[in-house]
């Protein structure tokens, strides 16, 4: 049986976070058959309880330590047969904060892949800024692991190691072969936005005004990630369902999000979406869609030029098409890249796939 960690996990209460847990432990079943043995490190590991997973907290103790068992358990990662970093953005060092928490939980997981060498993947990363003198110290960390996927041209430039490599972000590689229909979308528009530092951006708060009424959605309940006072304080007219927004219940929507994995969930249900990103990652996966035009930083955007690409692909069959045509002709190459993303997987380990 092969054995599996997936390292970097945060927690399930985020629907992002969570994805991308579950959506790695589908394809490293599907890679290995459905009797791999995961072991899952995550900040708040009771939430993942019901992914079938043993579970190790990387949360810090009351002394800002990493947990004893945890240490154990990172120490053996060479018993492991691969050691999966999941995507995300979490390795980044731009501001102190960010260095501190970077530093208390993820640090020892990345020196304890870096030990495994060749059997860890790093599944595809928005990585860094890294300032205040740690590029170097995080290079050659990261220099160590077998690969590094990179979801952002920025991650590659600014790495400049012949380990990283460009894929798409995992959101995209599972609805690639999604077909997109021709579908009016009924309105209103939906809404659902972040707060940083406890305020919502004023262009976000100026685009609410314009896109009134609107509907709203709560991505992430979590901690200091918890989307529910943000919204609450644009007024949406009703918070909508997960299955609304990731799925087709209440038929296709036009939407506006801030998070991007509330963009792509959204997109792979089959809505239309513009991204008000915050971050590389944005619109680095906006681009391999070829919707570059649908992406905006969401600290300093045209909120009349994204109302009026609400509008249109509310009203316009055209450039409805448009956006879904690009989309389709997408799906091919970021087909390509997921299976080139489970043979990585099934070569680090240096195992086959079980027979089905």
């Amino acid at each position: 049986m092969t054995k599996v960690a997936i390292l970097h996990g945060y927690s399930a209460d985020n629907i992002g976070d969570g994805f991308l847990v579950q959506e790695t432990c589908s394809m490293l079943r599907e890679v290995f058959g459905p009797n791999v043995d995961i072991t899952l490190f995550a900040h708040k590991p009771d939430s993942f309880a019901g992914f079938g997973v043993r579970l190790f907290s990387t949360a810090p103790n009351k002394l800002l330590l990493p947990r004893a068992s945890t240490l154990r358990e990172l120490a053996r990662l060479r018993t492991y047969d691969l050691v999966v970093g999941v995507g995300g953005g979490y390795l980044r060092m731009g501001r102190p904060s960010a260095a501190a928490k970077c530093a208390l939980v993820h640090l020892p997981q990345l020196i304890a892949a870096g030990r495994v060498g060749s059997r860890a993947v790093y599944l595809p990363q928005s990585i860094g800024p890294f300032r205040m003198g740690t590029r170097a110290p995080m290079r050659r960390l990261l220099s160590r692991v077998s690969q590094v996927m990179a979801r952002d041209d920025r991650t590659i430039s600014e790495l400049s190691l012949p380990n990283v490599t460009r894929y798409s972000d995992i959101a995209l590689l599972r609805n690639a072969a999604i077909k997109r229909t021709h579908i009016t979308p009924t309105g209103p528009a939906v809404y659902t936005v972040r707060g940083f530092d406890g305020t919502v951006p004023k262009d976000a708060i100026a685009l609410a005004e314009l896109l009134r009424p609107f509907d709203g959605f709560v991505q992430s309940t979590t901690g200091r990630n918890n989307d529910t006072e943000a919204m609450g304080s644009l007024r949406p007219i009703r918070l909508l369902e997960r299955s609304e927004i990731h799925g087709a219940a209440g038929g296709r929507r036009v939407v506006v999000a801030v998070r991007l994995h509330a963009a792509l969930l959204a997109m792979g249900a089959g809505h239309y979406v513009i991204h008000l990103s915050y971050e590389r990652k944005g619109f680095g996966a906006f681009g391999d869609l070829g919707l570059g035009d649908y992406v905006h930083n969401v600290f300093n955007f045209s909120p009349s030029i994204v109302a009026e690409q609400v509008d249109r692909l509310l009203k316009d069959p055209e450039a409805r098409r448009r956006y879904d045509e690009a989309i389709t002709e997408a799906a091919g190459e970021i087909s390509a890249t997921r299976g080139r993303l489970l043979e990585v997987m099934r070569s680090t380990a240096g195992v086959y796939p079980a027979r089905q």
